[in-house]
C-alpha cells in the first residue's frame, strides 16, 4: 500500500490530490496528513507542518483522497521589483514552494488493524492553475513560463523571461552543472564546460534582420536548491535588453531598432530548447500602458495596451439633513447660511478602458489569463527614456483589478484585425484616504 503522490511543478489554484492506494483493503479507520510547504532550500524541511488533516470517519471508499491546494494558497506572496533588471536573476521568494506530505493511515484488511506511514515525493508548486482537459495533478512542463509564442512591447517597456529549470536541481535545464558535479565526485575532471552540450547554455537574441547575439547563462543562476532558484529571469524587454546588450558589449542590431526579435534558449549544440517572439510596436499617438500579471503558469507576464484609453471617476457619498438653526431665549431661529443637506463618507473609484491594438489570434489566451489573474500591477509614473543607445529606466507600479469579466475570442477569418478592450480599476487605498 502506498500514497499516490504528485510530481514536478503543479498549480495550487487547481486541486492537488493526495490519494492512498487501498487495494485489498476492506475498511479505512483513520487518515492523517501533515502538509509541509516552504520556500528556500529543498532539503531543509521545516520542523512543523503548515496544516494537519485528520479524519476518523466519513470514508466513502478504500481510496481516501485529500485536496491540499486550498491549504497552500495563502503561502504565496508574489513580489514586484525585478521586471526592469538587465542581469539574469533568480525568481523572488514565496512565488514557488517546495511541498511534502507525511501520511499515517490505519486500515483493516479483514485480519485486524494495520498501519501505513510514509512521505510523498517532494514536489514544487506555484500560484498556477490547470484546465479540466489537462487532467488531475497536471504537471507544468513548459521551459518558458508563458503559454503563447508572441508578445507585443513598446520601446520603453521592460520585461523578464521566466524560465523553469526543472523541479529537481541539476537534472533539468541546469543538468550540465549536475554532470560536472558527478564527474568530479567520481574523481574525474572536466577541462571545460564548453564540452558539455546538455542543458541550457545561452539566451540568444535573433533579430528580424538576421543579426544575432547571445549571453551565456552561468552557474551563478543555475542549479540552486531554493524553490525560487528553480525559475530564472532573463532580460527580454526592449529597454532592459538594450541596456544588457550595451553593458556586455555585443554586436548586432539593438532591440529598439528591430520590428521583432526571437528570445531563444540554446543548449551547447546550438539547438533551440524553447523560444518566444517579441514585437517592437511603434505607437505615435497614444501613451502605451503596460500591465504585469501572474499568468496561468504562476509566473509574471505582461500585456501592453497601445491604443485608445479612457479614464473615469465614480464618486459615492452619503448625506443627512442637519438642523437649520438654533434655540435661544427668544425661541428657535433659522440660520439662513446653514446647509440643508450635508455630505460625508466619500469614496472614489477610478477606472480605465484600455485597448490592446492589433494582436494575433493566439493572444486571446493571454487576455484570458489576465482576466483570470488575481495579481496585477500597472506601470505608472514612467520616466524611462532613451539616451543615445541605452535607456534610463524609471517606473513605479500600482495594483489594479480587471473589471471586464467577459470577452469574445476573436479570429482573423471573422474579425480581420483583432483588438481587445478591457476595463480595469485601481486597487489601492486612495479612496480610503478621504473621510
Amino acid at each position: 500500500m502506498a500514497i499516490i503522490s504528485p510530481t514536478g511543478l503543479l498549480g495550487a489554484r487547481s486541486p492537488i490530490y493526495i490519494s492512498w492506494d487501498g487495494t485489498s483493503t476492506q475498511e479505512i479507520e483513520s487518515f492523517t496528513l501533515e502538509i509541509y510547504a516552504w520556500t528556500g532550500d529543498k532539503d531543509t524541511r521545516p520542523a512543523t507542518p503548515i496544516y494537519t488533516i485528520a479524519r476518523t470517519s466519513g470514508f466513502v471508499d478504500i481510496y481516501p483522497t485529500a485536496n491540499i491546494a486550498p491549504l497552500l494558497r495563502d503561502q504565496f506572496d508574489p513580489k514586484i521589483g525585478k521586471w526592469d533588471q538587465i542581469d539574469p536573476l533568480n525568481y523572488s521568494p514565496d512565488s514557488f514552494l517546495w511541498v511534502e506530505v507525511d501520511y499515517d493511515i490505519d486500515y483493516n484488511n479483514g485480519g485486524g488493524t494495520l498501519n501505513s506511514t510514509g512521505t510523498t515525493e517532494r514536489f514544487i508548486v506555484s500560484n498556477a492553475y490547470s484546465t479540466l482537459l489537462e487532467g488531475t495533478n497536471a504537471t507544468i512542463n513548459n521551459h518558458i513560463l508563458w503559454n503563447t509564442d508572441n508578445r507585443y512591447l513598446h520601446e520603453l517597456d521592460t520585461q523578464m523571461l521566466p524560465v523553469f529549470l526543472g523541479a529537481d536541481p541539476l537534472t533539468g535545464l541546469d543538468i550540465v552543472y549536475g554532470y560536472e558535479d558527478r564527474v568530479v565526485a567520481d574523481g574525474g575532471t572536466i577541462e571545460s564546460l564548453q564540452c558539455a552540450n546538455i542543458g541550457l547554455r545561452y539566451l540568444k537574441i535573433l533579430n528580424d534582420d538576421g543579426t544575432s547575439y547571445q549571453f551565456e547563462v552561468t552557474e551563478t543562476f543555475m542549479g540552486g536548491d531554493l524553490a525560487q532558484d528553480r525559475v530564472i529571469l532573463l532580460p527580454v524587454g526592449i529597454a532592459n535588453l538594450t541596456n544588457r546588450k550595451d553593458a556586455v558589449g555585443l554586436s548586432g542590431t539593438a532591440p529598439y531598432l528591430t520590428e521583432y526579435y526571437d528570445a531563444q534558449l540554446i543548449n551547447g549544440f546550438g539547438e533551440v530548447i524553447d523560444e518566444r517572439r517579441i514585437y517592437n510596436v511603434c505607437e505615435p499617438k497614444y501613451t502605451p500602458q503596460q500591465i504585469f500579471f501572474v499568468n496561468k503558469l504562476g509566473a509574471w507576464d505582461s500585456i501592453t495596451f497601445f491604443k485608445k484609453q479612457t479614464e473615469s471617476v465614480n464618486i459615492t457619498k452619503q448625506s443627512y439633513k442637519p438642523s437649520l438653526g438654533s434655540s435661544g431665549s427668544s425661541g428657535f431661529t433659522f440660520n439662513t447660511q446653514s446647509a440643508t443637506k450635508q455630505n460625508y463618507n466619500y469614496t472614489k473609484e477610478n477606472r480605465m478602458i484600455l485597448n490592446t491594438g492589433f494582436v494575433d489570434e493566439a493572444f486571446g489566451d493571454v487576455i484570458e489569463e489576465m482576466l483570470m489573474s488575481e495579481t496585477l500591477f500597472m506601470v505608472y509614473d514612467r520616466i524611462t527614456n532613451r539616451s543615445g543607445t541605452t535607456f534610463e529606466i524609471g517606473q513605479s507600479y500600482r495594483w489594479v483589478n480587471v473589471v471586464t469579466t467577459n470577452i469574445e475570442k476573436q479570429k482573423h477569418i471573422n474579425d480581420k484585425t483583432i483588438n481587445y478592450t478591457l476595463e480595469i480599476e485601481y486597487n489601492d487605498l486612495e479612496q480610503n484616504l478621504v473621510v
